[in-house]
């Protein structure tokens, strides 16, 4: 499975999931909205780019665990004919929440068997719904996935004060992953880019929900609008009845595309998705599509709130669901395909959505970074240089005399071949100094054992200039040493 989860119709299981868990818990009725969450009261202007640094994620929700849900022995059940009314579902949703605003991160994650196996999952889908209490009005906002920004961990602290952007999917594995922190970390890097607008709870989802949910929904009509190929399966263009598994592989087409044309696709999708159920009445009679995703299903919002956020689903017209993408544009950078903010387009957007005259760094946005990663590759000419000859050299090493070497050179060589490579590709001159001194080392203790009379500090100091490097340039990386950030 190829990027599994770059799959923005997770934000389809998440509105869906907002219906079904309402149906499937019976709290009493609240009368009073305002007793919970004190808290959210409304969004705030932004103070500080920097988040501040939020309390440990409470452990996700599991549905198994609460004896209100039943769980369904058929992975696709058939959804109930009869739906069930507004005042039924009123009844047995709590209305804590509903005032002000509130602001979920939804997140699709990898769990492919490749991330299995190397258990490094990643948010490929991310994606913040808004939802307007006072006005009913729901805005989705997609960030690409490729969206290169600073990254921050769960406690509103840079990941990496010396090399701090990479792209925005990253926060999550860098950050902890699901146990760990991943989606605090996840949460407050958006919050940071949005110039502090709060994230308050997220959403995960896999890829299985998607298919399971609408197959569940007995699939949903669709005017298809491009080619679709992948393993072997096949959709022409045209209006047609799809299945979970027809609207996976047209939300995940990319040939031809790019992951904003793919996330257009997948906005249009769920809109589409959205009509039909309240067209049919299925948004307010969904617990056996719940009950069929809930394995695949983490959050840290209680059942209490997702039984109000299944209200405001139900009351609210398909123009009141809007959707917007973070505006930038593609641009190769460190030999990565990132996406780059546009900071004037992205004030725009939060004053458009929120209300709010954010405060955005000139560092956030696309052009400036461009403009500092040239200033930067033009001051470490001489260090790009030096690590480049250090990392061939000991890929020239560990071939040819690798047997002759102890087993703690190799290991050492091996890993630091690695981390220089990274170095030098993201032109980072803190990490280069510090694995150039570290290579030049054990280059010299290798040399060492092998009674060769060669000093590698020379390399380090070895540049006359006359040639321009870049950390993407033609320097022969072995695939292993390339991290697929």
């Amino acid at each position: 499975m190829k990027k599994s989860l770059k799959i923005i119709l997770i934000v389809l299981a998440a509105l869906i999931l907002i219906c079904a868990a309402a149906i499937g818990i019976f709290y009493i009725r609240i009368n009073n909205p305002a007793n919970v969450f004190d808290h959210l009261n409304g969004t705030p202007a932004p103070v500080d780019v920097t988040p501040t640094p939020a309390q440990e994620t409470p452990e996700p929700t599991d549905a198994a665990a609460t004896p209100a849900v039943i769980q369904s022995a058929e992975p696709t059940p058939e959804p109930t004919p009869t739906p069930i009314s507004e005042a039924e579902l009123e009844s047995m949703a709590d209305l804590s929440f509903m005032k002000n605003r509130v602001n979920i991160l939804v997140l699709g994650i990898d769990r492919s068997e490749e991330r299995l196996e190397s258990n490094s999952f990643r948010s490929d889908t991310i994606i913040l719904v808004t939802v307007n209490f006072k006005t009913g009005d729901v805005d989705m906002i997609s960030f690409p996935r490729d969206s290169y920004v600073k990254l921050y961990n769960k406690n509103g602290k840079l990941i990496d004060q010396l090399d701090p952007y990479n792209k925005i999917n990253e926060a999550f594995s860098r950050g902890g992953m699901m146990k760990k922190g991943g989606y605090q970390s996840e949460m407050n890097t958006v919050s940071a880019l949005l110039g502090g607008i709060p994230v308050n709870y997220y959403v995960s989802f896999d890829m299985t929900a998607v298919k399971e949910i609408v197959n569940a929904m007995g699939g949903v009509d669709y005017d298809v609008d491009v080619e679709v190929r992948m393993n072997g399966r096949e959709l022409h263009p045209g209006m047609q009845h799809l299945d979970g598994q027809g609207v996976l592989d047209y939300c995940r087409q990319r040939k031809g595309s790019s992951d904003t044309a793919r996330a257009d696709r997948q906005q249009r999708m769920l809109k589409a998705i959205f009509n039909q159920m309240k067209s049919t009445g299925q948004i307010a009679n969904i617990p056996k599509i719940y009950k069929a995703v809930s394995d695949c299903i983490e959050t840290d919002l209680s059942f209490e709130q997702i039984c109000a956020l299944s209200l405001v689903a139900v009351r609210m017209d398909a123009e009141q669901l809007d959707r917007h993408m973070i505006a930038g544009k593609f641009a190769s950078l460190y030999s990565r395909d990132v996406w780059l903010v546009d900071r004037e387009k992205l004030i725009e957007l939060i004053k458009d959505v929120f209300n709010v005259d954010a405060e955005i760094a000139e560092d956030v946005d696309g052009e400036a970074i461009l403009a500092a990663a040239a200033e930067n590759n033009a001051a470490i000419q001489g260090e790009l240089y030096g690590a480049a000859l250090l990392y061939n050299e000991a890929k020239s090493i560990t071939a040819n005399y690798s047997s002759s070497l102890s087993s703690g050179t190799k290991s050492a060589i091996s890993s630091l071949k690695s981390k220089l490579a990274t170095a030098i590709r993201r032109e980072c001159k803190p990490y280069l100094d510090q694995y150039s001194i570290s290579m030049a080392d054990a280059l010299n203790t290798a040399y060492a054992e092998l009674g060769l009379p060669q000093n590698a500090y020379g390399m380090l100091n070895s540049y006359s200039g006359g040639m321009d490097y870049a950390g993407g340039g033609t320097f022969g990386w072995d695939e292993d040493d390339i991290g697929d950030d």
